[in-house]
């Protein structure tokens, strides 16, 4: 399925009066000519917008159509008698539905001195449903987009503590410290809870520094991007003095200064891809069916940007507050939870079960 956005720009050149500086140092004015690009709305248009593929076709009127011909081909708009550069589509075979991979996830509600009254905000409800919306994410049920994948990656909340107890709060081990910022660091070590049987998530003041993972199975390959520091054997245990790379912490901003009384944490979708191994597009992108992004944003409220080879484009990767992922990055996800150690929860169901 294929559904085509088009805008249509005005470029205007005007003559403006400049203010420049003069060698006497006082101010003067120049005459400069500037180029100024405006959207035009579509309805303002003097006919209306027509898509054709290359050989002449006419594509239905709202440019969104199927096909079950794996194929490439060129398609233009029309408006009247402007016409627009090709653009190229290229269709592929479905994409293979992965083997479903369920991650029990704890909390660490960490509660520095001074925040017993506002951090219990992190409850039980509010944090399931933080969940279920990222689980909207990873098991395509946000959006379905034209070059989507389903990771079918699916986050739930513990349910028993290492002991095997069941914990008073579903998906929750609060803990209080006087500590904060880069202090609690040992403190997040110590409460880590082993990440074979657990996805570790802290809520702390602390700097949310998330890294990618940094483990590698013995005998495997390093993915690109990955900065892999330790070689595992399947049952070596594990180092846990990097809880940035084992697990995710989102920092809880503390606004007692300004006399609101909360603590808020930004849980952040974009957060668990990094956990996965995947890679913002503003910088590298070691996924081909990706665009790198050139940094910054041409439309804030549209959300247009422009990539490295200098055209626009309307991201749905997940770093650019989208809700879908490509083939690629779903193979990418699946390749760490597969061969970083670090990251094998999802092999247990002690969290659920409480037993070996």
């Amino acid at each position: 399925e294929l559904n085509i956005q088009i805008r249509a720009f005005k470029i205007n050149k005007v003559w403006r009066k400049d203010k420049v500086s003069l060698p006497d140092g006082s101010f003067g004015t120049k005459d400069s000519l500037h180029t100024d690009v405006y959207k035009i709305q579509n309805s303002r248009l003097n006919a209306p917008i027509e898509f054709y593929k290359e050989d002449g076709t006419k594509l239905p009127d709202n440019a969104r159509f199927s096909t079950t011909t794996v194929e490439d081909f060129n398609i233009y708009a029309k408006v009247g008698d402007l016409q627009s550069d090709l653009f190229q589509i290229d269709v592929r075979e479905p994409f293979p539905e992965k083997e479903k991979k369920l991650i029990p996830v704890i909390f660490h509600v960490l509660e520095s001195e001074g925040l017993g009254e506002t951090m219990p905000r992190f409850t039980h409800e509010y944090l399931k449903q933080k969940i279920e919306e990222v689980n909207g994410v990873f098991r395509q049920r946000a959006l379905n987009a034209s070059n989507s994948a389903n990771p079918n990656i699916e986050f739930r909340l513990a349910l028993y503590a290492p002991d095997g107890s069941m914990l008073e709060e579903e998906g929750i081990n609060r803990q209080s410290t006087s500590l904060e910022g880069s202090a609690m660091k040992p403190f997040l070590v110590e409460h880590s809870w082993d990440p074979k049987k657990y996805m570790n998530i802290w809520i702390c003041l602390y700097p949310p520094s998330n890294k990618r993972p940094n483990s590698l199975l013995q005998g495997r390959e390093p993915l690109a991007g990955l900065g892999i520091d330790t070689v595992y054997t399947a049952d070596e245990p594990l180092d846990l003095s990097v809880p940035e790379s084992n697990g995710i912490i989102f920092g809880a901003y503390d606004y007692r200064s300004f006399g609101f009384g909360v603590s808020w944490a930004a849980i952040s979708k974009s957060s668990f891809a990094t956990y996965l191994g995947l890679l913002s597009p503003g910088g590298e992108d070691y996924c081909s069916d990706t665009y790198e992004q050139e940094g910054y944003t041409f439309s804030y409220v549209e959300g247009w940007v422009k990539n490295t080879l200098g055209f626009l484009y309307y991201p749905t990767n997940v770093f650019n507050n989208q809700r879908v992922f490509t083939a690629e990055q779903v193979e990418r996800m699946h390749w760490v939870l597969e061969n970083c150690p670090t990251h094998w929860a999802w092999k247990s169901d002690f969290a659920f079960t409480g037993m070996e």
